[in-house]
């Protein structure tokens, strides 16, 4: 309601919510080297990730692993019904164990030398082990993780001694995410898409209205009001809610039949890399990894999560013929508005690199631009 209530107050005044000043940051943050050594061994090693869906591991024997971030993760539904997550290692020469997702049996085998593996990580069979006779096997199971899986989504930290409290983590975005009921959402579809620019800088495409009016003005930009988004930070992470102007229907409704997701677009940085969107009737996940060794390279996972049931059903006739998922649509339109972004973005990149430019600059309707690389800062104790 009381998003709902600013959203009126700003199109009544003409303007969006504004902070009290323009800020500067350093294109450096996007094409240093040593900047980006300390954001991987950082923010993408000591904080809870999202490495996949709730979904993808119902069952007992279900398992998938990722690839995209510096350490390779297997994540299993063990017989015994426990998720775990373990480094995508063989103990014997470091070989990667399994790939892609799926179902497996009893054990993991490595495609090397057949040292084997149960999905709760022991290693039980070593071929000819006379050669490794006094071998701790107890000790050589795989590397384990902490794990954990709310709101449809699996989070791992990915070091032994890390931890994970998701309500300390997320502050009260913790409630949105609840809210949404994504537990019995799936994963309906998955694209890879890698462009030639900092990872930091997909992100930064989410994170204010500004350039919906002009950039996206054949696509998405007739539905939004102009230049408006409410901000509110949580933490490191941060909500953005992008007003639609199908909001105009809620007036002079009492407040009790106001609901916010029809006319908007709420947008959470799960920080410090999963951009999580909640659109009216399906959800959008991007994880975004910088490439390995190159901060001028970022690899982007787009998933799209649609219901299940009956609901499913409903969205599927919406899209596509009766009986026809649809959901190849729906990712078709969203990468075609993402592309214009990541277009724009390979250009603003190679500007960086020139060195000419000492500042870029966030206006007083961009703060969760600047509260995005405020927590980058705060987390790499600048």
């Amino acid at each position: 309601m009381r998003l709902i209530e600013q959203a009126l107050d700003a199109i009544d005044a003409g303007s969006p919510p504004l902070t009290e000043s323009f800020t500067r940051n350093n294109p450096a943050v996007y094409t240093s080297r040593e900047w980006a050594e300390r954001e991987r061994a950082t923010l993408f090693h000591d904080f809870p990730l999202v490495a996949g869906f709730s979904s993808q591991v119902r069952n007992p024997g279900d398992y998938f692993t990722d690839e995209l971030g510096p350490t390779p993760l297997l994540v299993v539904r063990g017989e015994d019904g426990v998720l775990r997550a373990f480094a995508n290692i063989c103990r014997h020469r470091g070989s990667r164990l399994a790939h892609g997702c799926g179902r497996t049996g009893a054990r993991f085998v490595c495609p090397y030398h057949s040292w084997s593996y149960d999905t709760e990580g022991r290693l039980r069979a070593i071929p000819d082990d006379f050669g490794f006779a006094h071998l701790d096997r107890e000790s050589h199971g795989l590397v384990q993780f902490p794990v954990a899986e709310r709101y449809g989504m699996v989070w791992v930290t990915p070091r032994t001694d890390g931890e994970i409290d998701l309500d300390i983590h997320l502050e009260l975005l913790a409630r949105d995410l609840e809210s949404c009921g994504l537990e019995d959402f799936e994963l309906r579809e998955r694209r890879v898409v890698r462009r030639r620019m900092n990872w930091k800088l997909v992100s930064d495409t989410f994170w204010e209205a500004y350039h919906i009016k002009f950039l996206h003005r054949t696509t998405i930009a007739p539905m939004f009001v102009r230049n408006l988004a409410l901000f509110d930070p949580f933490g490191l992470c941060h909500r953005l809610v992008g007003i639609r102007t199908s909001i105009e229907k809620l007036r002079g409704l009492p407040p009790e039949r106001w609901d916010l997701l029809p006319h908007a677009t709420i947008l959470m940085n799960l920080f410090p890399n999963t951009v999580f969107v909640m659109q009216s009737d399906h959800a959008e996940a991007y994880r975004i990894y910088p490439a390995p060794d190159n901060p001028s390279e970022s690899v982007t996972e787009i998933n799209v999560l649609g219901p299940a049931g009956a609901a499913a059903d409903r969205y599927e006739r919406r899209w596509g013929l009766p009986g026809a998922p649809g959901w190849d649509k729906v990712m078709e339109l969203l990468v075609g508005v993402v592309e214009q972004d990541f277009e724009v973005g390979e250009t603003i990149q190679r500007n960086f690199e020139t060195g000419v430019l000492s500042n870029v600059f966030y206006g007083r309707y961009e703060p969760a631009l600047e509260h995005f690389h405020d927590s980058i800062r705060a987390a790499l104790g600048e």
